[in-house]
């Protein structure tokens, strides 16, 4: 009797595996043939976004077109890489797994899939079960065709724009300048800068957006645009703090609190004024500051940009605030594999794509960081520094989240690898927990 259950027992596990296997290849050749998809339409999406950064564009539907196609592009391309680096990560699980760290390596992938919020679908594509996986696949493809084909018009209309000179700088400041994600919001506020005004009444743009987000540094990298300190004879900033109720005395002989930060004496007096501030800002002092500038300038042409973080300002505008949120998973890892690899193929590093997806992931902020941990990265370009990074970063993230919990006197040890890592890049790939 044991041996004929033993038999059929066997038998079924047999036919169970042998059905699982053929229903894997059978779904392997259809799963090859989506990702070739992905590939040739995330080509024609690179095509068109390069051409279109290219072009000095102020049509704000061609913009807010221009962010979508970028938005699909980012997803796109953390997916394929996703896939690609999946068997490099399976087998730097098991190969981790007697290290110094193994319950943080076995649950690499818990904290992967628990990555992001509001992202349930591309979590189930990417770390989920595999039921469900070809379809989601296919489903995000066809979108970006779909958003591809209907971009018909955009390339139509992108040939009248003329081309931008010096696009390779400008390039290279929006990446190392930490203003990577954000030409839309950029070319927005300098078309308020340069365009005249529609109204006789000093113009002012609020931005508004949460702490660390990047306001102020997209302010300042418009601010050192060439056409900008051109069409501006002074540019004065306030910072947070200074401007307090005696803070606006005389902005023709005294800067009160104020720093000159550009000053152009060929060009027609205009004034660009930029305020920060935290949450609100008094009523008379923003009077006095309006009514000084206007007086400074009776041709007209003065404009006001203020940041903060509370939408009470939204009301000082006199057109529609730039509202700025933190860029998307997707994002983060595109603009963290660029500056860790370079111009090296991540491909041809499979396991190293894999720890630097890890890393990228436990980063919430991508722009303080991020790039700080991407360019130590590139400077040691080898397995056993990278796999140290990942371990200091993972054992920090957890070392900040648990001195939330424990009382005042209990101490948390890491390794020594691990502090003397952490000592080295004096906390900077840490981040803000």
């Amino acid at each position: 009797m044991d041996i004929l259950v033993s038999a059929i027992v066997g038998d079924l596990i047999s036919r169970s595996a042998s059905f699982m296997i053929s229903k894997y290849f059978q779904q392997q050749p259809d799963l090859d043939k989506i990702q070739q998809r992905l590939q040739r339409v995330l080509l024609r999406i690179d095509i068109i976004a390069e051409e279109a950064e290219a072009r000095d564009i102020n049509n704000q539907g061609m913009l807010r077109q221009l962010k979508m196609l970028r938005q699909g592009m980012y997803r796109g391309r953390y997916v394929l890489d996703s896939l690609r680096f999946q068997a490099a990560l399976d087998e730097e699980q098991v190969s981790h797994s007697l290290s110094a760290l193994p319950k943080s390596s076995a649950a690499k992938r818990l904290r992967f899939s628990r990555t992001g919020s509001g992202s349930s679908n591309r979590e189930a594509l990417l770390f989920g079960t595999n039921s469900n996986m070809r379809e989601e696949l296919q489903r995000m493809v066809d979108t970006l065709e779909e958003t591809v084909s209907c971009m018909k018009e955009f390339i139509f209309f992108l040939e009248s724009y003329p081309r931008i000179h010096r696009q390779p700088y400008g390039t290279y400041l929006v990446l190392d300048n930490c203003m990577f994600g954000r030409q839309t919001e950029r070319e927005r506020v300098l078309n308020f800068l340069l365009c005249p005004s529609v109204t006789p009444d000093l113009a002012v743009l609020p931005i508004i957006g949460p702490r660390r987000v990047g306001k102020s540094t997209l302010v300042e990298y418009v601010c050192r645009d060439e056409s900008v300190r051109g069409h501006f004879s002074m540019i004065i900033f306030f910072p947070e703090g200074s401007l307090k109720d005696e803070g606006v005395v005389d902005l023709k002989g005294n800067y009160i609190n104020g720093l000159v930060r550009h000053q152009n004496s060929a060009s027609q007096t205009r004034l660009l004024i930029i305020v920060e501030i935290a949450e609100d800002i008094n009523e008379g002092t923003w009077t006095r500051l309006k009514s000084l500038a206007t007086s400074m300038t009776p041709c007209g042409g003065t404009k006001i940009i203020i940041t903060s973080r509370s939408d009470r300002i939204v009301n000082l505008g006199t057109t529609e605030a730039l509202r700025l949120d933190f860029l998307c998973q997707e994002a983060c890892w595109y603009f963290f594999k660029s500056i860790a690899f370079g111009s090296i193929n991540p491909g041809e590093h499979p396991n190293l794509a894999s720890m630097a997806m890890e890393i990228a992931l436990e980063q919430r902020q991508c722009f303080t960081s991020g790039p700080i941990v991407a360019g130590l990265l590139q400077r040691n370009f080898n397995a056993r520094f990278w796999r140290t990074v990942a371990e200091c970063v993972r054992a920090s993230k957890q070392t900040h989240r648990l001195m939330f919990f424990f009382r005042k006197g209990h101490r948390l040890s890491l390794t020594s690898t691990q502090t003397f890592v952490c000592g080295k890049m004096h906390r900077c790939i840490v981040g803000d927990w």
